[in-house]
């Protein structure tokens, strides 16, 4: 039996300008207010491309200002910071939250050589880091005492309290574009997000997962629900088709900065609400259950592309 099929907003301030504090509730509010599943938040320490507030710190004030929605980071960079901290960081969004409302999504990162520099971290390093984090991490979310020797960190008997309030700690979902991100996901993770794909990219890296993970002899438990294939995409609806085109390619060009002209057509999903329909619908037909979801137009803009999304798009493709 297919998992169904479940629908979030990735928050996050625009390219151009902050938002100011009370507009960030306001949006947390209005995606629970609207029916969607979950609330997510990208991460950066230092980034050319907007403007971010610290992830795990704004997903705690999001769950106090919502009741039902899943929230998570997509995704947090675990390398630039220690696993102790992350851990603990992270225990306490779930611990706030009540408990299986928070998904840790973690990745690499890399898009800035500036933010790795500023941590003190080396870029050829972060994979390995992330790998004996996640190790450490989900060891110190059992809240007994442990132990760890490794390459970066090694550490005499040490306990974190209060554990998470999901027992075993939330699930980690793994995003990335690369190959090692996917084994990283088929090996450790409790799913994968992926982000700037194709639905055929999509379906042949879930396959690619699938391989890895049965070679490992380990099982993914995706049609039960226990392991989650997601999608990570920027859209935007207007019934202009090339107008929709145009402020995507401009969103993502000021975010990433770099020129996405004849690029962003492949990833973006845009256009009329049928035709976002269609794209996300070959999504799911490569097996994505889960959608978070990044409007991009304006600011003032977001509040519409949610109602769009909520009312026209969403019903179709569940349907």
């Amino acid at each position: 039996m297919a998992p169904p099929i479940r629908f979030g907003i990735t928050w996050g301030m625009h390219p151009d300008r902050p938002s100011p504090p009370e507009a960030m509730f306001s949006t947390a509010e209005a995606v629970e207010a609207l029916g969607f599943d979950s609330l997510w938040i990208g991460d950066h320490i230092a980034f050319h491309g907007g403007h971010f507030t610290e992830s795990l710190t704004t997903l705690a004030a999001f769950a106090a200002r919502t009741t039902r929605l899943t929230i998570g980071t997509s995704v947090y960079l675990l390398p630039l910071r220690t696993p102790g901290v992350a851990a603990k960081t992270a225990a306490t969004v779930d611990f706030l939250s009540g408990g299986d409302r928070f998904v840790f999504g973690v990745g690499v990162g890399g898009e800035g050589k500036e933010e790795f520099d500023l941590c003190g971290v080396s870029l050829k390093e972060r994979g390995a880091r992330t790998d004996e984090a996640i190790e450490i991490i989900r060891k110190l979310w059992s809240g007994k005492p442990i132990c760890h020797e490794g390459r970066f960190w090694s550490f005499e008997e040490t306990i974190q309290s209060p554990p998470p309030a999901t027992p075993g700690g939330p699930p980690i979902w793994i995003g990335g574009r690369s190959d090692a991100a996917r084994k990283r996901a088929a090996l450790l993770g409790d799913g994968y997000v992926s982000y700037l794909f194709t639905a055929k990219r999509f379906a042949d890296g879930m396959k690619q997962i699938q391989e890895m993970a049965e070679k490992a002899r380990r099982e993914l438990p995706i049609s039960g629900g226990g392991w989650t294939a997601a999608h990570h995409a920027f859209i935007y609806i207007d019934d202009d088709e090339d107008r929709a085109l145009k402020t995507g390619t401009g969103y993502l060009t000021r975010r990433y900065n770099m020129n996405f002209e004849g690029i962003a057509e492949k990833y973006l999903i845009h256009g009329p609400p049928a035709r976002c329909a269609e794209q996300l619908e070959a999504f799911t037909e490569a097996g994505a259950s889960h959608f978070i979801l990044r409007p991009v137009g304006a600011p003032e803009s977001d509040m519409d592309q949610m109602t769009l999304l909520a009312e026209e798009i969403i019903p179709k493709v569940r349907k």
